[in-house]
C-alpha cells in the first residue's frame, strides 16, 4: 500500500526546492559578506576621495592668487574651530556625567549619614536603658537565684545586640568612606574637565576672533575684484567641484556594499524630518540673483542659530566629512540606491567617513563656515548625483531640542 499520495510527493518536492533555494541564497549572501571590505578598507577608500578633492581645491585656490591664499587660511581656521567644538562637546558631556555622579553620590552619602545617626540613636537608647534597668535586672536574677541558663541567655542577648549595632555602624563607616573616596575622585575629574573646558573656550574665542579678521580681509579682497561675473564664475566652479566630488564618491561606493537594515530610502518619500529646526529661505530650483546668466538653487538654505544640532534625515553611511570651498564643513551621507544627502556650512562635524548613522542622529552643528554670510545649513538631496527637491521628501519639522 502506498503511504504517500502524489500531492504529498509534490509538496515534499516543493518544500525541498524551497529549502535548497534558501540554502543557496544563504551561501551566496555569505560569499558576498566574506568578500565585503573591512571598515578600515572603507575608510581608506573614502579618505582617498577626500585627498583627491583636497588636491582639486589646492589647484583652484592656486589659480585664484591672493583670494585663494585667504581661502586656504579660512579653511585651516574653520577646520581647527570644528575640532575644538568637538572636543568642547566631549568635555561638556564629561562634566554633565560628573555632575550626575556627584548628585547620586551626594544622595547616597546623605542616606548613609541618616542611617548612621539612627544606629547611634538606637545604640545610645540601648546603653541608657541598660544602664538604668539592665544592671538591676541582672542583680535581681542573681539574688532570686534564677537559673543559670536564663541568665546566660540574657547576657548573650545583650552582647549580641551590642555586636550587631557596632557591626552595622562599622559597615556604615566603611561605605561612607568609600563614597567619600569616589566623590573625591569625581570632583578631581570634574576639576580637570572644567580646566579643559576653560582652555578650549579660550582657544576657541581666540581662533574665532582671528577667523573674523580673516573673513573681513576675505570680504575686502572679494569686493575689490567682485562683480556679477566674478561671483557667478566662483559659484559655477564650486558647483562643478561638488559634482566632481559626487562622481568620485559614487565610483568609490561601487565596491562598498551598503547595509540597509531593512530601511529603503525610496519608501520614505514625504515622511522625512528636516535636518534642522526652521524654514528654508529659498525654494528648490529658484533662480539665484544674477541678471545676465542663469544659476539655480540645487538645494535649500535653512537659517539657524550657531551651535544648534544638525540631524541625519535617514539611516546611512557618512561618505564625506571635510571642508569644501563654497560649502565649508560639509557632511555627505549615502542612503543606498543612489541617494545621498548633503549638509553644508557646519560649525563642527561629529561624524567621520565610514561611520553609520541613524535617522535623527546628530551629525554636525549649525554654523557659517565656507565664507557664508548667514548662519544656517545648506541642505541637498541627490539621486544618482542629480539634485532633487528636498521639500518633496522632508515634511516633518525637526526637533527643537
Amino acid at each position: 500500500m502506498n503511504l504517500f499520495s502524489r500531492a504529498d510527493v509534490q509538496a515534499g518536492s516543493t518544500l525541498s526546492i524551497r529549502v535548497w533555494g534558501i540554502l543557496f541564497f544563504s551561501m551566496c549572501w555569505a560569499a558576498v559578506l566574506s568578500g565585503a571590505p573591512s571598515q578600515q578598507e572603507v575608510e581608506r577608500k573614502l579618505e582617498t576621495v577626500q585627498d583627491q578633492i583636497h588636491k582639486s581645491q589646492f589647484r583652484l585656490e592656486k589659480g585664484r592668487g591672493e583670494v585663494g591664499q585667504m581661502e586656504r587660511g579660512l579653511r585651516k581656521l574653520e577646520r581647527h574651530i570644528g575640532q575644538l567644538n568637538r572636543e568642547l562637546d566631549k568635555t561638556e558631556s564629561t562634566l554633565k556625567e560628573s555632575r550626575e555622579r556627584l548628585r547620586a553620590l551626594g544622595a547616597r552619602k546623605q542616606g548613609l549619614l541618616e542611617q548612621l545617626v539612627r544606629h547611634r540613636g538606637m545604640l545610645h537608647a540601648q546603653i541608657r536603658s541598660e544602664y538604668l534597668y539592665g544592671g538591676q535586672e541582672k542583680l535581681k536574677m542573681l539574688l532570686n537565684q534564677q537559673e543559670h541558663t536564663t541568665l546566660g541567655r540574657a547576657l548573650v542577648y545583650y552582647d549580641y545586640l551590642h555586636r550587631a549595632r557596632l557591626h552595622a555602624m562599622e559597615q556604615s563607616r566603611e561605605v561612607l568612606q568609600a563614597v567619600q573616596e569616589v566623590q573625591a575622585e569625581v570632583e578631581e575629574e570634574e576639576d580637570r574637565a572644567g580646566q579643559t573646558r576653560t582652555a578650549l573656550l579660550s582657544q576657541k574665542q581666540q581662533i574665532a576672533e582671528e577667523q573674523k579678521k580673516r573673513k573681513s580681509v576675505l570680504e575686502r579682497l572679494r569686493t575689490s575684484v567682485s562683480g556679477e561675473n566674478t561671483r557667478l564664475s566662483s559659484l559655477e566652479a564650486d558647483k562643478k567641484q561638488l559634482e566632481a566630488l559626487l562622481r568620485k564618491l559614487q565610483a568609490a561606493l561601487v565596491n562598498i556594499p551598503y547595509v540597509d537594515q531593512g530601511q529603503d530610502f525610496r519608501k520614505v518619500k514625504g515622511k522625512l524630518t528636516w535636518p534642522v529646526t526652521g524654514k528654508p529661505s529659498n525654494r528648490f530650483g529658484q533662480k539665484r540673483n544674477f541678471s545676465h546668466r542663469k544659476l539655480y538653487w540645487q538645494g535649500v538654505f535653512i537659517p539657524g542659530r550657531t551651535g544648534n544640532d544638525v540631524y541625519s534625515i535617514f539611516h546611512g553611511r557618512v561618505v564625506f566629512a571635510e571642508w569644501m570651498r563654497g560649502l565649508g564643513l560639509l557632511t555627505i551621507i549615502d542612503h543606498g540606491n543612489g541617494y545621498m544627502s548633503l549638509y553644508g556650512h557646519s560649525q563642527s562635524l561629529y561624524k567621520q567617513p565610514g561611520e553609520w548613522v541613524r535617522a535623527g542622529e546628530r551629525i554636525a552643528s549649525v554654523g557659517n563656515s565656507g565664507g557664508s554670510r548667514r548662519t544656517g545649513v545648506y541642505f541637498e538631496i541627490r539621486k544618482q548625483g542629480k539634485p532633487v527637491n528636498p521639500g518633496i521628501w522632508c515634511k516633518r519639522p525637526a526637533s527643537s531640542g
